[in-house]
This record gives structure tokens, sequence and C-alpha cells, in this order.
């Protein structure tokens, strides 16, 4: 079975392919965060406070450091699914990635933003999920393209060549 790899694409690519694996990609590495963080959180709230942890009744309040880092989790979900939606698209293409824009910012006429939070962190819960998706293609289509301009299996000759040492 062979694995996936980022460097070089699938062999079937199309928008929607890419626009689903964007989708997909998004709550799925959200919750994987989201597990991660709920395993780790007592043993790091004990090595800080010095004192088991204690769970808060209910929703984070939107002004404390929790629901900020919490909003992380998100935006790194969604740079996650910006990389995954770049590489099944087609080669340079950015219109699964418009598409999932467009998608985020539509769902957020359906999202309750936090009312007793600040200006800033209302922008930042707002905006978090299409600069991240941006982001993630944006990186993932420069570490094509620096692959593509390193020979492939000689990674040392342009390094050699630029300092005249080649035998």
């Amino acid at each position: 079975m062979k694995l996936l790899s980022l460097k070089h694409p699938p062999k079937v690519q199309s928008v929607w392919r890419a626009v689903l694996a964007g989708m997909v990609a998004h709550p799925l590495s959200a919750v994987l965060f989201s597990v991660v963080y709920w395993v780790l959180r007592p043993f790091v709230w004990a090595a800080i406070y010095s004192e088991p942890y204690r769970s808060l009744p209910g929703p984070y309040p939107p002004e404390s450091g929790e629901w900020l880092f919490v909003q992380g989790f998100g935006f790194c979900a969604s740079v996650v699914a910006g990389a995954l939606a770049a590489h099944w698209s087609p080669r340079k293409s950015k219109l699964p990635i418009a598409l999932l824009v467009a998608l985020s910012i539509g769902a957020l006429f359906f999202t309750q933003f936090p009312l007793n939070a600040s200006a800033l962190r209302n922008v930042l819960y707002a905006l978090q999920t299409p600069v991240g998706l941006v982001l993630g293609a944006v990186f993932l289509w420069r570490w094509q393209s620096a692959n593509d301009a390193q020979p492939c299996g000689q990674p040392d000759l342009a390094h050699k060549a630029a300092q005249g040492r080649l035998p």
C-alpha cells in the first residue's frame, strides 16, 4: 500500500475532490487537536498551577485565555484543510480554495458571535477559517514549488555547484 505523499499530487485531481477534502479535513483535524488537548490538559494544568484540574461549567468565557487557545485549534484545522484542498486540486488552481473561503464566510451568517467579547476577538473568531484556508494553500504551493526547483534525489548538487566544488 502506498502512503499519501505531499510531494507528488494524487493521480485524479478535481475541484470537487479538493473541496470535499477540505470540508472533511477541517472538522476531523479540529476534533483531533481537541482530543489531544483534552488528554494533555489536566497534566499541563497540574504542572502550571500545582493543583488538580477543575473544569468550568459550560462554555469558556470569550475573554479567557483558554477560549483564545481553543480558537487556535480552529485556525490550525483551517490550515490543514487548506493544504489538503490545495493538494487535491488541479495544479495551481485557486477555485477550490475560493469555494471553501466563500463557504466559510457564508457559514458566518448562521453562527452566533460571542456577544460579550471584544471587537478584536470577534474579528479573530470570524477570520480564523478563511485566513487559515488561504495560508494552508499558500504554504503547500510554495513548498511544492521549492521541491520542484530542487533536482530529485540530488539535493547537494545545486549547493556544491554554487560553491564551485563539483568534481
